[in-house]
């Protein structure tokens, strides 16, 4: 008897226990998430093409030293290099990130990007995104005689560097890079409808992007801009193709706070007439 008594006991007390832990476990799902927002200053920097012969140097084509300077500045000071399919992993998947991001760019996919850029790349272990135009990768591969001072990159030399792990290749059109006649760039033409613009802009990247799958192996997630050249309705297009991320030109330091703001990516043009602690000072302070 004592023992079905304490039988008895020992469930109406189990009972009581989960029917407790029960409560509180809907109490505490019914109360609001309270989370603190993320918001990530992230400064990108924008390059172009790297220029031994002083001559040919300009406000988009730098000295490889100068450029040598600023990956070794960012590695000194804890600045850690990022790709851009990582920004975005980061606010759709909640993948971390490095302390202290930074995003190199090269636009246009010069052929001295891959002779000069890509070597300091690999001394320092540092990352980039490279965002060719895909006609002149393809007519790279057919150049008798190639130069550092006005080549393209083919696609063996792009997929080479993208295999290394130290560089992205990304979306810069096909055959949209230019600004003649009525042309700007991916923006709309005069006169030209919403229908036909779709229809143009469209045709154009999806070609880039299977060239780019094609070529190297990976699908772009991000678009640049040439030129920063955009209208009313571009990257209502841009991002209906699946795109997460879009770079413009606009100098100025990125805030993100979720991934609508990865829609407008900000980056800091580097000149060819600052020192890397004068440019650097100048951006980071912004």
């Amino acid at each position: 008897m004592f023992f079905v008594i304490n039988k008895k006991f020992l469930i109406k007390t189990m009972l009581c226990i989960f029917i407790t832990a029960l409560c509180t476990s809907l109490t505490f799902y019914s109360l609001p998430v309270q989370t603190e927002a993320v918001q990530l200053r992230l400064p990108v920097i924008m390059y172009h093409g790297l220029m031994k012969k002083e001559s040919k140097q300009n406000e988009y084509m730098i000295d490889p030293d100068l450029f040598e300077q600023d990956v070794k500045y960012l590695s000194d000071n804890g600045y850690n290099t990022i790709f851009l399919s990582e920004l975005a992993n980061f606010f759709e998947k909640g993948t971390p990130l490095p302390e202290n991001p930074v995003i190199i760019t090269f636009d246009d996919g010069y052929l001295n990007n891959y002779t000069y850029a890509y070597p300091i790349l690999e001394k320092y272990k540092a990352k980039a995104v490279i965002s060719p135009i895909g006609l002149s990768a393809d007519d790279a591969e057919n150049e008798e005689y190639r130069s550092p001072l006005w080549s393209q990159c083919t696609w063996e030399q792009l997929k080479e560097m993208a295999d290394s792990g130290l560089v992205e290749i990304q979306n810069h059109t096909y055959n949209l890079h230019r600004l003649t006649g009525n042309s700007r760039g991916a923006a709309a033409k005069s006169g030209e409808s919403y229908d036909e613009y779709k229809k143009r802009l469209t045709a154009d990247l999806t070609t880039a992007n299977n060239r780019i799958l094609e070529k190297i192996g990976t699908k772009p997630c991000a678009f640049v801009y040439p030129f920063g050249a955009k209208s009313e309705n571009t990257e209502k297009i841009v991002r209906s193709l699946g795109f997460k991320v879009i770079l413009d030109c606009e100098n100025k330091m990125n805030y993100i706070s979720d991934k609508e703001d990865l829609f407008t990516l900000h980056r800091f043009l580097r000149p060819n007439n600052l020192s890397t602690e004068d440019f650097f000072l100048d951006i980071m302070n912004k």
